[in-house]
């Protein structure tokens, strides 16, 4: 009986601990699938492209140097892809350029990866994969760097504040966590860690800290352009302090864009004001100007407005034209034509009249040359966007002419402009080019926008500065201001032409003699309007319409309409067309970012 009463003990005993393994079985199997869904809700498996998880082990080194070991999970999703790209931003939370050495990269297992590495930007890139392959999954990279000048060192502590993810990924990143590791022994004296936007305060967790090891993971799913970042201060003293050259190197990388962009300008005005003085600057003159009645020296007319103007262009050929033919070299013949009977346009047809070979100027020659070639007549519309490489050439050689005559030293703007600015231009991209790549990169942490400013500052100084170029001589001066007297009399009314002593009687041949200079002078309608009355037969060398009365003001206006319109045929050329608490996500050195290929 009592052998009975043990043997259902026992079987009692036996079904109760099957009960009880059953319950915690299914406990513990219940608790994993809590937890599983739990997880699959916080961190789902993504189908499109992602980092699912980026960690980084960063141990600081007593030399101001850091080791990283970054291990990146990658998913392509549905896509192909040959790898990923990681984007390092090598400058510490104080500005210091990093040198980013010693990459490697492999899998899982030890085995390398291809990459290459090279200067994107501000960024030194690591491109990770074969760009013969593609695959679709996920890979496995373990991205090991050395960063030098890497610890922020301050008055009171030194920091390790670094960006661990970079906020420039295109892609979301699933699980992002870093470890600090400090030399051995030493213990952190403040720690802080923030993730999301650049510029978010959001904090970090930290867990499982111990003496010199320190742990941080971001609590949330990093999306497109958020990142994780750390800072980790400890004692000074801990590793070695920055020596006098490497704080000359830092301000030089962080100042020097700025006193370049300050200083460049000022030095531009102060060199080009010495050079104009030197170089550009005009005789002093008497200061006085003289009525003149009269041409100095049988200048032509392109010649006065190089001297009297500073400047010539093809507009001031058509003045030259109206003085050789009153010289009795041209005939211009005024042509009204009509299309379809109706619309009237206006066309202007140019006779020789006699050998040219006899002309002084060479700029005179190659004008008729030019113009009349082989044969004895040209209409100016013939002479669109075909004689605008002659006209420049007469342009250059009255401006040569002024030169060799003594007028002027130092032809300048008038002569160069075009290549100068061109030059300026050129110059200008090339150096913010260069400035903002390469040399920008490598000497000013890539901050070149003050020197870029300061270039085009200084162009802009030496532009006004170039203004007052061109240099005259003293003969130049002097004639300038015999002709600004010429010009005060072409312009003088007749009621106050009596002051003037020893005028010239107004006579037509006064008038027809001097109205081409008064035409680049830009005082011909004044000049016309004293000789309303007395000018009033057509010239032999200008056929105008006929249904108009003659006189020297509708003279005049027929030729401001002539000179309008040959410079405008004589200049055209062909068209081409063409279609501790006081951080931020995003902070400190490091930074970056990444994404597939």
């Amino acid at each position: 009986m009592f052998s009975s009463g043990l043997k259902q003990t026992k079987i009692l005993n036996l079904k109760m601990k099957k009960k009880i393994i059953f319950f915690f079985v299914s406990l513990i199997l219940l608790s994993a699938g809590f937890l599983n869904v739990a997880r699959a809700e916080e961190m789902p498996i993504p189908d499109e492209e992602a980092i699912l998880n980026f960690h980084s082990d960063i141990i600081v080194n007593t030399d101001n140097s850091i080791n990283v070991a970054e291990t990146i999970i990658y998913n392509t999703g549905a896509r192909d892809r040959h790898g990923i790209y990681r984007d390092i931003y090598p400058y510490s939370s104080t500005g210091d350029k990093m040198k980013i050495s010693n990459v490697t990269v492999t899998d899982e297992n030890g085995a390398p990866h291809i990459f290459e590495t090279y200067n994107e930007g501000k960024n030194f890139r690591i491109k990770i994969g074969d760009p013969e392959k593609t695959f679709v999954g996920e890979k496995i990279y373990k991205i090991k760097y050395n960063a030098n000048r890497a610890v922020a060192q301050f008055e009171k502590f030194d920091e390790i504040y670094w960006n661990v993810t970079g906020n420039d990924w295109e892609i979301p990143i699933y699980e992002a966590g870093v470890s600090i590791n400090l030399p051995e022994g030493v213990k952190a004296t403040q720690t802080s860690c923030y993730y999301g936007l650049r510029g978010s305060t959001n904090e970090c967790y930290s867990k499982n800290n111990e003496a010199d090891k320190y742990f941080f993971y971001a609590p949330n799913i990093l999306e497109s352009e958020e990142g994780l970042t750390v800072a980790v201060g400890f004692p000074k003293g801990i590793v070695v302090p920055y020596s006098n050259a490497d704080k000359f190197s830092s301000f030089f990388a962080k100042y020097l864009p700025r006193i370049i962009g300050i200083f460049l300008p000022i030095f531009t005005l102060v060199f080009s004001l010495l050079y104009w003085k030197k170089k550009w600057k005009d005789p002093k003159g008497k200061g006085v100007i003289v009525p003149q009645y009269d041409v100095p020296d049988a200048l032509t007319p392109m010649e006065v407005a190089g001297i009297a103007s500073e400047k010539l262009s093809v507009k001031d050929i058509s003045g030259e034209l109206i003085y050789l033919a009153t010289k009795g070299y041209l005939k211009i013949n005024q042509i009204e034509e009509r299309t379809l009977g109706i619309f009237k346009s206006t066309d202007y047809e140019l006779l020789k009249l006699k050998d040219f070979t006899d002309l002084l100027n060479e700029f005179d020659k190659k004008l008729l040359s030019g113009l009349f070639g082989s044969g004895s007549s040209v209409k100016l519309s013939e002479l669109k966007n075909v004689f605008y490489t002659t006209a420049n050439a007469v342009v250059t050689s009255a401006l040569d002419a002024l030169l060799t005559k003594g007028y002027y030293k130092n032809l300048g703007r008038m002569k160069n402009s075009a290549g100068v600015i061109f030059i300026i231009i050129f110059m200008s991209v090339w150096a913010s080019l260069l400035f903002g790549g390469f040399i920008g990169v490598l000497f000013f942490n890539g901050d070149v926008f003050p020197i870029i400013i300061g270039i085009f500052i200084s162009i802009i100084i030496y532009g006004i500065i170039l203004r007052f170029s061109p240099a005259k001589t003293e003969k130049g001066v002097a004639t300038m201001e015999y002709l600004l007297g010429l010009k005060d009399y072409l312009r003088i009314a007749e009621k106050d032409r009596l002051e003037f002593h020893n005028a010239p009687d107004k006579k037509p041949e006064t008038f027809e003699k001097l109205l081409p200079y008064a035409m680049v002078l830009g005082v011909a309608g004044i000049w016309a309007k004293e000789f309303e009355s007395i000018y009033t037969t057509p010239p032999s060398w200008y056929v105008g319409s006929s249904n108009n009365a003659f006189n020297a003001v509708v003279f005049s206006n027929s030729l401001s309409n002539f000179s309008a319109y040959a410079s405008s045929s004589l200049s055209s050329s062909p068209s081409n067309s063409g279609s501790g608490g006081g951080g931020s996500s995003g902070g400190g050195g490091g930074g970056g970012g990444g994404g597939g290929w």
